[in-house]
């Protein structure tokens, strides 16, 4: 996405509330289109097996024999996404089973977010098997708790599938939260436990191995980021075809009831299925009006190993000549799309579009040019299908774990033993990053650190000069703002963007602030909010990241701490809002939709700098606001004239090191 222009982009949301969304379902669909190219697991304790006595009490037929199809879903809904699993169970009763299709699921469910019946879905909140019979009713006799997080969990699950309901192909579905190569969950009842990508590995390796199939027909995760080279690398032995998506993923997730399709053409093969699950999904998303910024990609897991190949290829002078070349990868990582991005980049996943990133590469570098057109058509000749909204054109298929800086750097990346290469890579980059001379690193000229700046119709234009020595090293600038706390003297951070470097040799930074605050405010308070703005001229949008903090009721008198939670808002340029999703983000690192109870709270929050230079995230509301996120409105608001107001221009180069100047002065009237 590109830095905000230099006119006052901002001014047009400052004269509106951005809590009343008038966006076009219609016009923006028209935007979205598919795009096609060419030794015995042990069960654990108290398993649930899949039920094999008949699913329907109608007398009409039910799955039996062999079957065309068996679509499997491992459905982890032991946590807030409960209501959302129960949503989706619903659309498979919807598509129904028949004797050439059998859609089974296990289902884990938790004791306190959802606790009613939904249509043919009684309460649980144990781990029940589930079998959507062809009348649409769905059996699911009393089981046990089990932890969703354990790979012989899985294991079971899929053996007991395909003993039960044999078929000539096989689907198998996770669904939960997604964190990439981290893995997926959590259960909530065993200690929050995950499938991380070793067990789901071990999971499908065991269960496979004793069903007696060799490979999965299509792999699919229904999860937010899980579309990564590392996962599709991993698991590429175990299926023929996985179906994912590169970025976060709105709770309702993908439209379950189109699997009736093969259920009405039971001959359907992978390459379709998989096409009209990404129609499905891009629909139902349009139809929620929060389709701006989805991805889904069917991945042919045959080809990963020609994508591999080419990313060694590209990898080759990286490894060779770090120093010489880290510069580029780190411009070329700044300028691609990356997913699931946060202001906290403790909690940002790290993840960049791998198409975007060989592109941009060999944009920056002519060394790269021909080995990156070859990881880019290796990635058009795996993507056989896929859909990304306006605000994901650039989503090739697959992402890749890039953090810019070592200290945003997971060691647990270097022990992913099917991911070869990229560690070597990154490892190689961090250390030439660390090599940069003292007297070349990023750094201003001024040594007093004040900025120079004036205010003007824009707002507070800031500027200043780096020294030259770092030229070729620095990679981006970006201006943060703030208010001072007169209290302690400390600097309340209310928001951050890119700022701009000049590219004449001059040495110039600079970037405005249209000196607007962000407030949120549940009709009854009110509060400020942090915001991480950035524009894409190209589609005309506003991308706006704000991090909060979420109690539910039940947590009120405990010592638990705040859940992070992350709003993106997307808003064009005439103000509207066209997408506005509440992320949950969990503790393993996790995303999932946030399904917030009303009467729970929500506090915004913003970045607190002490006078020792110690920071940390505050909320600046003792109350919070009602967590009815469907009444809760958004507005920029001018800040007040004589407001005191602190600007901090900063630039860094790729290996971390950063230097910055700063102002501080009155709003003038």
């Amino acid at each position: 996405m590109s830095m905000r222009p230099t006119l006052h982009t901002l001014a047009v949301l400052a004269l509106l509330c951005l809590g009343c969304t008038e966006a076009t379902v219609d016009d923006r669909a028209t935007d979205l289109s598919v795009q096609a190219s060419d030794a015995e697991p042990t069960s654990p304790t108290g398993a649930v097996p899949v039920q094999t006595t008949p699913a329907s009490t109608g007398g009409t037929d039910e799955p039996s024999g062999r079957a065309e199809w068996t679509v499997m879903v491992y459905v982890i809904g032991d946590n807030d996404l409960e209501s959302f699993a129960v949503e989706d169970l619903l659309e498979m009763s919807a598509a129904g089973s028949s004797d050439d299709v059998n859609i089974v699921a296990l289902v884990d469910r938790h004791p306190a977010y959802l606790d009613t019946a939904t249509g043919p879905i009684e309460d649980f909140e144990d781990a029940r098997s589930m079998i959507v019979g062809s009348d649409g009713s769905i059996s699911a006799p009393a089981g046990t708790e089990l932890n969703m997080g354990r790979a012989d969990t899985l294991a079971t699950f899929i053996t007991d599938s395909a003993a039960a309901h044999p078929a000539a192909r096989y689907a198998l579905i996770l669904w939960d939260h997604g964190a990439g190569w981290v893995g997926m969950g959590p259960d909530e009842t065993d200690g929050g436990d995950i499938l991380d990508l070793a067990e789901i590995d071990e999971g499908l390796a065991q269960g496979l191995r004793a069903a007696g199939i060799d490979q999965l027909d299509l792999l699919g995760f229904d999860a937010c980021l899980m579309a990564t080279f590392e996962v599709a690398t991993t698991l590429a032995e175990h299926a023929r075809y996985m179906l994912a998506s590169e970025e976060l993923e709105p709770g309702h997730g993908w439209d379950y009831e189109v699997l009736g399709a093969i259920v009405q053409h039971p001959d359907t093969e992978v390459p379709e299925l998989g096409s009209i699950l990404i129609e499905g999904y891009r629909t139902q998303a349009a139809e929620n009006e929060d389709d701006e910024e989805i991805t889904l990609s069917l991945i042919d897991l045959a080809r990963m190993d020609e994508v591999s190949a080419s990313l060694t290829d590209m990898a080759a002078p990286l490894l060779a000549e770090p120093n010489r070349y880290a510069a580029a990868l780190a411009q070329a990582r700044r300028e691609s799309l990356a997913f699931g991005s946060n202001p906290d980049p403790e909690l940002d996943p790290q993840l960049v579009d791998l198409g975007s990133l060989a592109v941009n590469l060999g944009a920056a570098d002519a060394t790269f040019t021909t080995s990156a057109d070859a990881v880019v058509a290796a990635l058009n000749s795996a993507v056989v299908a896929r859909v990304d909204g306006p605000a994901t054109r650039s989503a090739t298929g697959l992402s890749i774990y890039f953090p810019l800086f070592e200290r945003h750097f997971s060691q647990g990346y270097l022990y992913l033993p099917d991911v070869r290469t990229w560690p070597d890579v990154l490892t190689a980059y961090y250390g030439a990053g660390a090599a940069i001379p003292v007297d070349e690193q990023a750094s201003f000229v001024d040594a007093t650190d004040d900025a120079e700046y004036f205010f003007d119709e824009d707002g507070l234009n800031i500027y200043g000069y780096f020294d030259l020595a770092a030229t070729g090293n620095i990679i981006g600038a970006e201006i943060r703002y703030g208010v001072l706390d007169e209290t302690d003297n400390s600097i309340i951070f209310i928001g951050e963007e890119p700022g701009e470097v000049a590219t004449d040799g001059s040495g110039l930074v600079a970037a405005i602030y249209d000196l607007t605050v962000l407030t949120i405010s549940d009709g009854v308070d009110t509060d400020y909010a942090y915001l991480d703005l950035e524009v894409d001229l190209g589609s005309e949008l506003l991308f706006i990241d704000v991090p909060l903090w979420y109690v539910p009721p039940q947590e009120f008198d405990t010592d638990d701490p705040f859940h992070d939670v992350l709003l993106s808002l997307i808003v064009d340029f005439e103000g509207t809002i066209v997408s506005e999703v509440y992320y949950e983000i969990g503790d393993d690192g996790t995303f999932g939709e946030l399904d917030a109870d009303p009467d729970g709270l929500i506090y915004p929050i913003v970045l607190n700098e002490y006078p020792d230079g110690s920071t940390e995230w505050i909320t600046l509301s003792e109350q919070g606001l009602w967590a009815n996120l469907a009444d809760l409105q958004y507005e920029l608001l001018a800040l007040p004239a004589g407001t005191g107001l602190h600007a901090e221009l900063v630039i860094f180069d790729y290996g971390g090191n950063v230097d910055s100047v700063a102002m501080f002065d009155l709003i003038p009237d």
